[in-house]
């Protein structure tokens, strides 16, 4: 594998990383080391501190047997800093199908936060010649990213490029057709949405039990959340990539197949010794007829779907297996077949404000297996087991977390430190640049401008994670536009953030949007003293119409 960065080819890993943290710093003449070792974590590698000064390094060595294997420490090799000297990991792994090391974290890492780009090809050698031919750029994604900044900065409309990034490698550059490939893959099963809120929990997320009510019975179920569902399917796909083994047809396709198909008004199912009617099936359930003509007999798809993947009944017994062990050996039967290679897919669940949900409850004990290197198929992979059907569970590797935080809602020093430590994040702030000039007659208003100078006055009053994204602003196109998003979104958002004080909002928007007229006490009530009864007041309004004079007078401070 060959790499190249900052206009330099090279062949070792480990060289690149070096590279890469000599660039930061002398791009940051000042940068302390506490402050470098922020600026490269050690969760981007996982397991080692990617910078280390001489007393650190020291330590480490007095525990470590051959530490030089896993520091870059030859003289020339460490790298001076304001106020210390420091050496770099040089563990990255090698570049074989299996063993990609940590680079991926950090390759995305430093182009998230550093906009670093690291390209890779692929070296292949013609006639014994030392040429090399650029197989392709290889851009890597973390298992488990959220977007966060202001309200309108397209943290939901980016998280589509970023699914069809990772899952098909492109983004159609018509939005149309990205949108509708898109809703294609969520209609296939590769993609999930949801939303959180305060009230969603880890009964919506993982597993709960749902009641079912028929008539006057009540039965109870164990149903999967969506994160379980999409995670069941990952797994799948990823231990069947591959495999050209004989193995069992997909239940459901199975039970389709010999049940559903065949259910019109009833299906006769032969026991032993009598019969009975299958009469109708709903998501979780199969209701069922004794031959003695007694009806309100159920069955659970859930357990029966157990049965078949194990291939026997072995652990349900009594009254009911009568019933459930014909059925079972009507799906075995021809269960078998000759698994074709299954290529492997990455699926995407997006979980659009993250932050409004109570992480703790939602993940539970799940939030470990989404780490990394505890996914199914890595060395520290881990699996739980589930408190309601007690099932074995784990998150495979090719199942992406796409997260979008609104900072105006919660800062993300506020949220759960156990999500902080194990997503990365990238921060999508208010864009100007992607605005335009509108005309107005013989004259025009500089959206770039207006947005600007809305912002600076936020961030002083308030704070940057109450800016206003440039996306209130993208589809205007004219003046009674720009005046309908100024009315019904702007003013409305200042109101929120400023908790109703106008005479902020005024400071933001200046008098050609907001009104302030003097309310005279003597003329509102009679003259006598009273306590309650204070000095003349301001009373703010919003302008009847906003005049092209107001957003010239505005841009112009």
């Amino acid at each position: 594998m060959k790499y190249k960065f900052n206009n330099k080819e090279y062949t070792a890993l480990r060289r690149v990383v070096l590279a890469v943290v000599k660039k930061y710093i002398s791009e940051h003449d000042n940068i302390t080391y506490n402050e470098l070792k922020n600026k490269f974590p050690k969760s981007v590698h996982g397991t080692l501190e990617i910078v280390l000064n001489k007393q650190d390094y020291d330590k480490y060595s007095e525990n470590v047997k051959d530490p030089d294997k896993r520091y870059l420490v030859k003289k020339e090799e460490w790298i001076d800093i304001v106020d210390d000297k420091i050496c770099v990991c040089s563990q990255w792994g090698d570049d074989t199908e299996k063993n990609q090391g940590n680079k991926k974290p950090f390759f995305n890492h430093i182009e998230n936060n550093f906009k670093y780009i690291i390209e890779e090809y692929n070296m292949i050698d013609k006639n014994n010649k030392n040429e090399t031919e650029q197989d392709k750029s290889v851009k890597y994604y973390f298992l488990n990213q959220i977007l966060y900044g202001p309200p309108g900065t397209g943290k939901t409309y980016n998280t589509i490029d970023k699914a069809l990034q990772i899952i098909d490698g492109k983004v159609p550059k018509n939005r149309k057709e990205a949108k509708e490939r898109f809703e294609a893959l969520k209609e296939a099963g590769q993609i999930a949405f949801v939303t959180f809120h305060q009230s969603y929990g880890y009964e919506e997320f993982v597993e709960g039990i749902k009641a079912d009510v028929d008539s006057d019975n009540i039965r109870y179920s164990i149903e999967e959340g969506i994160f379980q569902k999409l995670s069941r399917i990952a797994e799948r796909n990823y231990k069947n990539a591959n495999n050209t083994s004989k193995g069992k047809k997909e239940f459901e396709i199975v039970f389709k197949e010999k049940i559903l198909d065949r259910l019109e008004d009833k299906l006769k199912i032969d026991t032993p010794k009598k019969y009975f009617y299958i009469t109708d099936i709903n998501d979780r359930t199969i209701f069922f007829e004794k031959a003695s003509g007694n009806t309100g007999h159920t069955l659970s798809i859930k357990s029966l779907k157990k049965m078949y993947e194990l291939g026997s009944n072995d652990f349900l017994l009594g009254g009911l297996s009568v019933y459930y062990q014909p059925i079972l050996e009507l799906l075995l039967e021809d269960a078998i077949e000759e698994k074709e290679p299954e290529a492997l897919k990455n699926y995407i669940l997006i979980i659009d404000e993250i932050n409004r949900g109570n992480i703790s409850k939602i993940f539970g004990e799940l939030i470990t297996l989404i780490e990394e290197s505890k996914r199914l198929g890595n060395d520290e992979a881990m699996e739980v087991i589930l408190p309601y059907s007690g099932e074995k569970f784990g998150v495979p590797n090719n199942l992406y977390i796409l997260g979008t935080m609104n900072t105006a809602d919660r800062s993300i020093a506020l949220m759960d430190t156990a999500l902080r430590r194990r997503f990365e994040f990238e921060e999508m702030m208010p864009d100007p640049r992607k605005l335009k000039i509108i005309k107005v007659a013989d004259k025009s208003i500089d959206l770039v401008q207006l947005l600007i100078i809305i912002n600076q006055r936020i961030e002083y009053l308030y704070d940057r994670d109450h800016t206003i994204g440039h996306a209130y602003f993208m589809g205007v196109s004219d003046k009674e536009e720009l005046d309908s998003v100024m009315r019904n979104k702007v003013i409305p958002l200042l109101q929120e953030y400023f908790y109703d004080d106008w005479e902020k909002i005024q400071l933001v928007l200046n008098d050609g949007f907001i009104k302030r007229d003097t309310q005279n006490v003597s003329e509102l009530f009679e003259a006598i003293e009273d306590e309650y009864v204070e000095d003349d007041k301001y009373v703010y309004s919003i302008a009847s119409s906003f005049s092209l004079e107001s957003y010239i007078k505005f841009m112009l401070k």
